[in-house]
């Protein structure tokens, strides 16, 4: 699934390019705004800005209906949901009106930004990984003991939470991913725990008052497998077994009902 590891903060394959695109861009016009003034990183930080919202704002548009229902998630922006193309489109919006203004900030705007570009692509080919199949070789067992073989869940699309009882972040998501679980998506949902004991895990569900079928992972296979490089990782993958995206860190309902959406697209 490929991602970016730097001490304890974990960036996916898809957030990394960005992030270092934007560090290029706000480096080389900090190095700019030396000789032509602070006007050039005025432009940059709003163009940026601009891109983050309107890119938010893309994506909670097109999934107005589940942000209704619990509107605060709106801002719990780092569950991931931001439109690419909404993004661009908000970068442009901002940079057009901002340099129709300071004609003179053109070329040097142009220039950091195909810096910007370079360092994007640079990273996404970095950190784009090989996409890993469901596992043939791996042996799992369910909470009760029983052998569970990952290539007995193909046929249909699946979506496999890695995740751990002592993990925050996989904790917060898991109450609405087993609600999401619960539902007819047209995914089944797999949450495969990663080196802990059943009689902890039992606990926690317990205590949680979670109802799911966990499936136990001790050796911690499943993450070495798909390069995932964090917990929790959400693993969207296709009825014949192709790894189609992945998500690093939490998920919010929005995200994990839009990736379940463009799964079933692969379905034969």
């Amino acid at each position: 699934m490929g991602g970016v590891a730097i001490g304890p903060l974990v960036f996916s394959a898809d957030r990394a390019p960005v992030i270092v695109a934007l560090l290029i861009l706000m480096i080389t016009t900090t190095l700019i705004a030396r000789k032509m003034g602070p006007e050039i990183t005025h432009w940059a930080t709003g163009a940026a800005l601009a891109a983050a919202v309107v890119s938010r704002l893309g994506f909670v548009g097109a999934n107005f209906a589940v942000y209704r229902a619990d509107p605060l998630t709106i801002f719990a922006f780092w569950q991931g949901g931001f439109s690419l193309i909404w993004g661009v489109v908000g970068f442009a919006g901002a940079s057009a009106w901002y340099l129709a203004r300071q004609r003179a900030l053109f070329l040097p705007a142009v220039a950091s930004v195909l810096l910007a570009v370079a360092g994007w692509n640079v990273v996404y080919q970095l950190t784009r990984a090989e996409a890993a199949n469901l596992p043939e070789d791996i042996l799992l067992t369910s909470l009760g003991g029983d052998p569970i073989v990952p290539g007995d869940w193909l046929g249909e699309p699946m979506v496999i939470n890695l995740w751990a009882t002592w993990c925050p972040p996989c904790r917060r998501e898991m109450p609405m991913m087993a609600d999401i679980a619960a539902q007819d998506t047209g995914a089944a949902l797999h949450f495969v725990n990663q080196g802990e004991a059943a009689d902890i895990v039992r606990r926690y569900l317990s205590q949680e008052n979670l109802l799911i079928a966990p499936v136990l992972d001790p050796g911690m296979q499943m993450m070495p497998h798909f390069g995932a490089l964090g917990l929790p990782a959400t693993l969207f993958i296709s009825a014949d077994g192709r790894l189609q995206s992945a998500h690093m860190g939490e998920i919010s309902r929005a995200q994990l009902l839009a990736q379940i959406e463009a799964l079933k697209e692969t379905r034969p």
